[in-house]
């Protein structure tokens, strides 16, 4: 799909025999609280509704992988780098672009949070995992709900919900993540258990003062980035 006229191709008719192949990015941050869904101008005078998700098609003059190219898409609006990207599904069908035969991969990225305001190439909604989702062009909504549900089923057991923090956080603030994206958290006791012995954290020496005691501020060991699979499921968020 595409969403500006100089970053989309052409919105001309495909040729018959030939199908528009594509990357389509749900790009996620935690915003005060708030996971969010960056958008982008639909950018199509058939579509539906104003906004879609960052995407667009292939460069084999700049695109080497698949990766590369959603990198390239979440960067133009960005101009940053996502702290995690992951594909979710491929879809192609005759009926979901207007144009003609449509084949996308979809990714989605996680982002730490960043203080930038709204561009007219960019903007954040707020999102609420098993609430009413925005409406987007195309079937962008769709592929937004199967990103968000893949994001809720991994957070239990990897250590994605760190890729939505900033460098350093409190273990306060890993429990916010389960309870902004599930509406429920594990014990705090269960999450101290299971990041330091899994070697997956390391202190920063530095702590957070505010109303109640000060929490020590912890970052990832570096041995530890990419995604890293626990055993079970925390019992309290199934």
């Amino acid at each position: 799909m595409s969403q500006s006229s100089a970053h989309n191709p052409a919105t001309e008719p495909l040729p018959l025999s030939m199908a528009l192949i594509s990357v389509d990015c749900v790009v996620l941050r935690l915003h005060q609280g708030q996971l969010q869904v960056l958008t982008a101008p639909a950018g199509h005078p058939n579509a539906r509704h104003p906004f879609a998700l960052p995407a667009g098609r292939i460069e084999i003059s700049q695109d080497h992988n698949l990766e590369q190219a959603a990198r390239r898409h979440i960067g133009y609006l960005t101009q940053t780098v996502p702290s995690w990207l992951e594909q979710v599904e491929t879809i192609g069908n005759d009926s979901r672009d207007s144009r003609g035969w449509s084949l996308t991969v979809v990714y989605f990225a996680l982002m730490r949070d960043e203080p930038e305001a709204d561009t007219p190439d960019a903007r954040w909604h707020d999102i609420t995992p098993g609430g009413e989702l925005p409406a987007l062009a195309y079937d962008h909504q769709i592929l937004l709900k199967a990103a968000i549900e893949r994001l809720c089923n991994k957070i239990q057991y990897t250590t994605l919900p760190l890729y939505l923090l900033p460098e350093s956080f409190a273990l306060a603030d890993i429990r916010d993540v389960f309870q902004s994206l599930l509406g429920k958290a594990p014990p705090m006791r269960s999450l101290r258990n299971r990041f330091n012995e899994e070697t997956v954290l390391e202190g920063t020496g530095e702590k957070r003062y505010g109303s109640n005691r000060p929490a020590t501020l912890y970052r990832m060991k570096s041995e530890a980035v990419g995604k890293r699979m626990f055993s079970r499921l925390y019992e309290s968020t199934r």
